[in-house]
């Protein structure tokens, strides 16, 4: 058996499942409540803790229980009946032992997010009413600024950048292409039979060419 302490119980009850791994291995066996004094918090940092569920789990299970285990409230399905789900531990940690007390994971409150997103929603709307007017000078204000000419202008410009992206995307592609690879092997064929001319035969070829523009 083990002692589980939690802030809030989630809707677990004496009897619910214990799991480990997502199979049953034991049951709650008791719940107990805590004084409100109880400093203990959670990894999360939640609220003291007020509970102390006592579970129980099988000879067979409690080898994969060990001291780093997490203990969290899980529901089966979205209107499922609650459990206690065990989260085995690494080899590296040892055992948990026997009537061992750790803390559990609290479960999310439903309640307090609702009432939170509540709060928040009551405070845009105060907001928004407090700055009714400044809202509307400032949407006259977008909506002048899309008015103007310049505006369009830089739209016009937009335009042409895209334009010319694709322009330099569809001539990057041609270059990339098997009839660009021809081209570019062709021409250093060229360049490296040019290197290969020495200064006589240039000097030779000249004057051949010379006599032939006399006589012509």
């Amino acid at each position: 058996e083990y002692n589980l302490l939690y802030g809030f119980a989630g809707g677990i009850e004496v009897g619910s499942p214990v799991r480990v791994a997502g199979i049953k291995v034991g049951k709650v066996e008791g719940i107990v409540f805590l004084p409100e004094s109880a400093p203990e918090k959670s990894e999360s940092g939640s609220a003291p803790v007020a509970l102390n569920i006592r579970v129980s789990v099988s000879n067979t299970a409690s080898p994969s229980v060990r001291e780093d285990s997490k203990f969290y409230v899980n529901m089966a399905g979205v209107i499922g009946e609650r459990y206690i789900e065990i989260s085995p531990g690494t080899i590296a940690s040892p055992p948990l032992k026997d009537g061992s007390t750790v803390r559990g994971m609290d479960p999310p409150r439903i309640d307090q997010l609702l009432s939170q997103g509540y709060g928040l929603f009551g405070k845009v709307t105060d907001f928004f009413e407090k700055n009714e007017e400044g809202m509307n000078d400032f949407l006259d204000s977008l909506s002048e600024m899309m008015n103007r000419k310049d505006w369009k202008k830089l739209l016009t410009l937009i335009d042409n950048v895209n334009a010319l992206t694709a322009d330099l995307r569809y001539v990057s592609k041609k270059l990339r292409s098997q009839q660009a690879e021809d081209v570019w092997d062709k021409l250093y064929d060229m360049v490296d039979r040019a290197h290969q001319i020495d200064k006589e035969t240039l000097k030779q070829f000249l004057q051949e060419e010379g006599i032939r523009a006399r006589i012509f």
